[in-house]
């Protein structure tokens, strides 16, 4: 079980990237993406199809299809609407806010003449994003076209539903890689309730202030925020948040820890002497980097010390090798964009000392995210990394020593605006935390409660239940937005006819001047290049001066 599965994911991870090099280094017309993408995704099928992807080939374990359900489920939703502007002729709204920006990515991919594409709501600068997670639905919505079926943001919904598959796959298949298999289902557990145990208190105390008093303008609200509301922008993320927020973000992570099934043994994590394996390996580092710069950063910290052991090596000249070549048509992505954003150091120092005055001020800010880190994630690296054993023992316990420091660096670097060096830098650190937990504690914790242990029986279901809370509310959430991004009754119906309209019409540029939207994020629902007069501070993030 497994195998079949994991080799299609590589597949597609490695065709991404390998498909948005090619297409960007010879300059190839947009509409060669689809047949580019499936030559490509066969041909690694091929290459890396007598790679061992499997450690334990068994039937999949209740909490095993549970979380590929659940990434499932939250793909759907998303699906639904926009299969429902498809079918009805009646734009639905973003389901979320960041949909906006990702819709007019794959735009960007679709509708440029070549690449490197041009970005779709301004068509004089290029498209720079971190866009290779997108390339699938990108072949795919540019296939519709060809049919007649202008479809980017049914395209979008298909490709974000593959990459919450993915991701959960790949979750699945490296806790069967580097766990045996007693242990796995405490690392899932550890995996649901770390940075989600604070969320569910929030949302407690949200609701039962709402009761005793003022209900909340919404009940429902994203409780990640809390600690910025407190101050302290540097939340992490639980894993239904990232399902539904920022696929990309995450099957960036997950490419990683793919990487490290492909190029070690199971259980001893020992390097493999694989050629193929390196290949394999060094692309999907690549991917990773056109994914999420966040992911690639924070994932390469954590397994850092499973580096280490390739580093004499001569395979992995094979991976740097690999790496390297899909990498350099697309350095310019980040090299040449015009974002404003940027890597902060002491930036809560700096926020509370400008606040509140002084330096005693400043350390009182980092003061309270030390303590609100503890709280999402600190505790159960506390609980993986005291001996004994000893964590320098094993390589699991090397990874966690590493992943624990990048988590503990998000209290003093931050990043401007929505801070992604902990919410998405953190995604495998925090996997790596919570497996570590499982091979050295779970069986402790099991006999814990097995013998009537007082506070073993009094955290886990406290600590269950309030992570639980997180994941059904967050989901909750999706599930209602998705509902409403149906209707769209914030919209007029002669904008919404105007945006189908123009979207159904023949490709080419289209000027809503005129048009009396009323919701400030209708027009990015247009699949047509048009120029948008107001740029915000999310729009120039995808603008840049091309390669």
């Amino acid at each position: 079980m497994l195998a079949r599965e994991l080799l299609a994911v590589l597949s597609l991870l490695v065709a991404s990237v390998c498909s948005a090099a090619l297409l960007t280094a010879l300059r190839l017309p947009s509409d060669m993406a689809p047949l580019v993408f499936a030559a490509l995704f066969a041909a690694a099928a091929v290459a890396f199809r007598r790679l061992p992807l499997a450690a334990a080939p068994a039937p999949l374990r209740w909490f095993e299809a549970a979380l590929i359900g659940w990434a499932a489920l939250t793909g759907l939703l998303r699906l639904v609407p926009y299969a429902a502007q498809s079918l009805t002729g009646r734009l639905a709204a973003a389901v979320h806010w960041d949909d906006n920006w990702h819709v007019q990515e794959l735009a960007s991919l679709v509708n440029s003449e070549r690449f490197p594409p041009l970005l779709n709501y301004q068509p004089d600068t290029h498209l720079h994003f971190y866009y290779v997670a997108w390339m699938p639905a990108a072949a795919l919505a540019e296939m519709l076209q060809r049919f007649g079926l202008p479809a980017i943001k049914l395209a979008y919904g298909i490709g974000a539903l593959l990459l919450a598959l993915s991701a959960a796959t790949i979750l699945v298949a490296f806790l069967r890689h580097v766990l045996p298999a007693e242990r796995r289902g405490a690392a899932l557990a550890a995996l649901v309730v770390a940075a989600a145990v604070p969320d569910g208190v929030a949302l407690l105390i949200r609701w039962t202030g709402g009761l005793a008093g003022t209900p909340p303008a919404d009940w429902l609200a994203h409780a990640e925020w809390w600690q910025r509301d407190l101050g302290v922008p540097n939340q992490l993320s639980s894993l239904t948040t990232l399902l539904v927020w920022v696929p990309h973000h995450l099957i960036a992570g997950a490419a990683l820890l793919l990487a490290g099934v492909i190029a070690t043994e199971p259980l001893s994590l020992k390097p493999r002497p694989s050629i193929a394996a390196m290949v394999a390996a060094g692309l999907l580092v690549a991917f990773a980097a056109f994914a999420s710069v966040f992911a690639l950063i924070g994932g390469l910290v954590a397994l850092s010390p499973l580096l280490v052991r390739f580093a004499a090596r001569p395979q992995t000249l094979v991976a740097l090798a690999a790496a390297a070549l899909v990498s350099a048509p697309l350095a310019y992505l980040y090299l040449n964009a015009d974002s404003a954003g940027g890597f902060r150091v002491l930036l809560i120092y700096t926020r509370w000392a400008e606040t509140f005055g002084g330096a005693a001020a400043g350390l009182t800010g980092l003061a309270f995210a030390a303590l609100f880190l503890t709280a999402e994630i600190g505790w159960l690296a506390w609980l993986a990394l005291r001996p004994p054993p000893s964590p320098l023992k094993s390589p699991l316990g090397r990874c966690a020593i590493a992943a624990t420091l990048f988590v503990a660096s998000t209290v003093v670097i931050g990043f401007s605006g929505a801070n992604n060096w902990a919410m998405r830098g953190a995604i495998v650190p925090v996997v790596v935390i919570a497996t570590c937990w499982a091979a050295v504690r779970a069986d402790a914790a099991e006999g814990a409660l097995r013998h009537g242990s007082r506070p073993a029986l009094a955290a886990v279901p406290i600590l269950v239940s309030l992570a639980a809370v997180t994941h059904v509310a967050e989901m909750a959430r999706h599930g209602r937005d998705s509902v409403a991004a149906i209707d769209f009754a914030g919209e007029t119906e002669a904008c919404k006819a105007r945006i189908m309209a123009a979207n159904a019409g023949p490709p080419g540029p289209v000027d809503p001047t005129g048009w009396d939207c009323r919701a400030i994020y209708s027009l990015y629902g247009l699949e047509r290049p048009f120029t948008k007069r107001d740029l915000s501070q999310p729009d120039r993030e995808l603008m840049g001066r091309g390669p």
